[in-house]
């Protein structure tokens, strides 16, 4: 090499510790997965739902109704999470969204290559995105069930492509086409979270009764959550009754209670509103509440009939690949992802939060971010998505609940052409960690008390070729600190330890070239030896797939710059 390699690796900052606290998590908020509705269990004989005493057919004066059933304009099962249930009480799986779903959401945007029929491969960020919307289907379809039976009933969907003419006919199992549609409008809530009114439980009934005169086939989704803002959930709204002294129902098709009349109570007098989602006869009722400060979320289908532009798909990447895709020109926003049985709580430099904290009370003093809730269930619940300003670096507070040990969790950061984050975190009960990211994807810092720590993983598109890299370690002391510098300008991934002791770590690179060829760098059963405070940097951006060397730099005399001398080759163990 005639040129030296100035990567200066800048920790000073970022350091993290992670504590692992073991307290107790005994509020009611701090349940991940809540009890299971209606929708039979694997082995069980399908109770008799009879209606609550406050959800007994309707007997006050319509003020106005749109003419939907039900039982007649419903589905006749269920909403599920991640496999299907038959009467019976046998499960089957289900598929969700796929490259074709993600194409009919952003365009060619996504894919790294171009199209083949309706599918692609699709580029790192955008394949990340999919994963992590199909994850918290997990804990349930709602929106998908609420919107495409609006979408069928306002014949803006044949439900004859899916099987039948009638929503009620309809069946899920072995119907591929079907989950995947309600996979589909299930995630459209994210792009067009921002286009619903949210308002007040007696501006809502004005709202609804104004609607619906002047369009009784228009309907609304009703999204509503308890006053911790957990358990979200999707409902159509389909009428409005006068039960008298300032009280009226909106009368709902609630997709856990399929072919039941059911309503929310408002009180205009009070301006509230309850809900009672008690998910089988046999578990204590779930009372959902709401006044102005905790209101109804009343979203349009027209907004969803577009195709939208990508935050998370790269503009150069899609320009140089073709297509028609649409990438935002300049996203405003980072996408925070949650997977697994925890909580997080987000601090700026200014010491500012936003998410759920230590006694998983809701929070938000970051008033430049957003959170967005997930209306999935409420089979289980499904952290929020978190959106941080571009620019803005943050320190993630991650907290596990009593169900943390149950399966792994992750943080991940999707922005503008790329994503970071942590995966395979082994949480326990009241244990938490802490997260660093910088606000453009190029840092994040990592420390564990645990002998083993979880997958760092990054993902780029480039114009030529997008990688993807996991960054495992096999073998680090307890309190080490894992610092990653993921350059993307000059495709350079590098990662220094805090270990007193060498550590040892395995990595594998993939590379997608722009004819959607996948080719993965690995350094298989070998792992990579790093001393303590040393950097080892990888310059993915020059590998050009199998057979090809990997540049690797390595920082011997610990000065924070990669010397000529200290760049070697490293053979794919393939």
């Amino acid at each position: 090499m005639s040129e030296k390699k100035n990567i200066r690796f800048v920790v000073l900052g970022l350091l993290v510790i992670i504590s692992m606290l073991l307290v107790s998590c005994g509020e009611e908020g701090s349940e991940q997965v809540s009890e299971q509705p209606t929708e039979q269990q694997p082995g069980e004989d399908q109770p008799t739902q009879e209606q609550p005493a406050d959800q007994q057919p309707a007997t006050g004066v319509d003020v106005v109704s749109t003419g939907f059933s039900p039982a007649e304009n419903g589905f006749s099962y269920s909403n599920y999470g991640d496999v299907g249930i038959t009467p019976g009480g046998e499960t089957f799986p289900v598929v969700n969204l796929t490259s074709v779903e993600m194409r009919r959401l952003f365009g060619d945007a996504v894919c790294a290559a171009p199209a083949q029929g309706d599918t692609c491969v699709l580029t790192p960020p955008a394949e990340q995105w999919m994963n992590q919307n199909n994850a918290s289907l997990n804990g349930g379809h709602c929106e998908g069930f609420a919107v495409l039976s609006q979408m069928i009933y306002g014949g803006l969907v044949d439900a004859n492509q899916f099987g039948a003419a009638r929503t009620a006919d309809l069946v899920i199992q072995g119907n591929e086409p079907l989950q995947r549609e309600l996979a589909y409008w299930w995630s459209t809530q994210g792009p067009t979270w921002g286009t619903q009114q949210v308002l007040a439980p007696k501006e809502a009934v004005d709202y609804l009764k104004a609607e619906y005169t002047n369009d009784p086939k228009n309907l609304f989704r009703l999204g509503i959550m308890k006053e911790d803002k957990t358990g979200g959930h999707a409902i159509t709204a389909y009428a409005i009754q006068d039960q008298g002294n300032g009280v009226f129902w909106i009368l709902v098709y609630d997709n856990n209670y399929p072919g039941q009349e059911r309503h929310v109570t408002v009180d205009a007098n009070a301006n509230t509103w309850e809900y009672e989602a008690s998910i089988n006869p046999s578990v204590q009722p779930d009372l959902y509440k709401g006044s102005a400060t905790n209101p109804f979320f009343i979203a349009a289908d027209q907004p969803r009939l577009q195709t939208f532009p990508c935050d998370f798909c790269s503009a150069s990447g899609t320009a140089t690949k073709g297509g028609n895709g649409v990438a935002a020109a300049s996203p405003k926003f980072n996408e925070i992802w949650t997977e697994g049985y925890v909580n997080i709580e987000l601090t700026d430099d200014k010491g500012r939060r936003i998410g759920y904290d230590e006694n998983d009370k809701f929070v938000n003093e970051i008033t430049e971010a957003n959170l967005q809730p997930v209306l999935a269930g409420p089979l289980s619940e499904v952290p929020p998505v978190i959106e941080m300003p571009v620019g803005l670096g943050f320190t993630t507070d991650i907290y596990g609940d009593d169900k943390a040990a149950d399966e792994p969790a992750s943080v991940v950061m999707i922005g503008q052409g790329f994503y970071i984050g942590v995966d395979g975190l082994k949480m326990a009960p009241g244990q938490l960690d802490q997260l660093t990211f910088d606000g453009e994807g190029d840092f994040i810092t990592y420390t564990t008390d645990a002998q083993e720590s979880p997958d760092i993983i990054v993902g780029i598109e480039k114009p030529k070729a997008d990688f993807e890299l996991d960054l495992k370690a096999v073998k680090v002391s307890k309190g080490t600190d894992i610092h990653v510098l993921f350059d993307q300008k000059e495709d350079t991934f590098a990662f220094q330890t805090t270990s007193d002791a060498t550590a040892e770590f395995s990595i594998s690179i993939t590379r997608i070239d722009e004819n959607g060829e996948e080719e993965t760098f690995d350094t298989g059963d070998t792992p990579i030896e790093i001393a303590p405070d040393k950097l080892i940097y990888f310059y993915f951006g020059q590998w050009q797939g199998q057979g090809s060397n990997l540049e690797v730099g390595y920082d011997e005399n610990g000065n924070g710059t990669i010397e000529d001398s200290e760049v070697t080759n490293m053979a794919d163990a393939k």
